[in-house]
């Protein structure tokens, strides 16, 4: 793993920059070849300890952060996430696998291991039940953690997921397409954001 220490550093910004609200917009920015852009919400910036709706802040005092994004392979197309990528068989369905690249998914705290700058993405499996699924659900939203049978976590810089159903794939909560297999890997610090 390379250093963090120079992943982020204070500077002061003397020109508009692109700004993205939603951690898709992140990799919709990545993608287009901008090469900073300002963030004002989603997991990324709560992971990076970003505030919303706090006072503009003045140039001097701005954070900015060199980020991974992830990509996801499938059926011979490549797509970026900022924030996770979520494969199951159906958009309701419990069983499945979220790859995450920041601490936050939505209201829940689930990759407390999350770094969007470490060269890993957390890979979290669920075979859960649907009731189980609820009061994991409940529990995640306060970072509370319980080791769980039906629930596997790892750290890796490539996922390979195969199976013999289509699976949905999912970036940064919109639909991305879907494949039988599917590789996950890190685009190192691949874009700069500044909070």
């Amino acid at each position: 793993m390379d250093s963090l220490n120079d992943w982020a550093k204070q500077v002061s910004i003397d020109r508009p920059l692109p700004v993205a609200t939603s951690d898709w917009e992140i990799a919709e920015y990545a993608s287009a070849g901008e090469p900073v852009i300002k963030l004002e919400s989603g997991n990324i910036f709560r992971t990076l300890g970003g505030r919303e709706n706090t006072n503009e802040r003045s140039s001097a005092e701005n954070t900015m952060c060199e980020i991974d994004l992830g990509i996801v392979c499938f059926q011979g197309q490549e797509v970026l996430f900022a924030s996770h990528c979520s494969i199951r068989r159906s958009y309701f369905s419990t069983k499945g696998v979220l790859v995450m690249n920041s601490q936050f998914y939505k209201n829940r705290n689930l990759s407390v291991r999350g770094h969007p700058s470490d060269g890993k993405l957390e890979m979290i499996t669920s075979r859960l039940s649907i009731r189980q699924y609820l009061l994991a659900t409940k529990k995640s939203e306060s970072g509370s953690h319980l080791p769980h049978p039906d629930i596997d976590t790892k750290s890796a810089a490539t996922h390979t997921i195969s199976n013999e159903r289509e699976l949905r794939i999912y970036c940064d909560g919109r639909l991305a397409g879907c494949g039988k297999d599917v590789t996950i890997g890190v685009d190192r610090r691949s874009i700069k954001v500044v909070i």
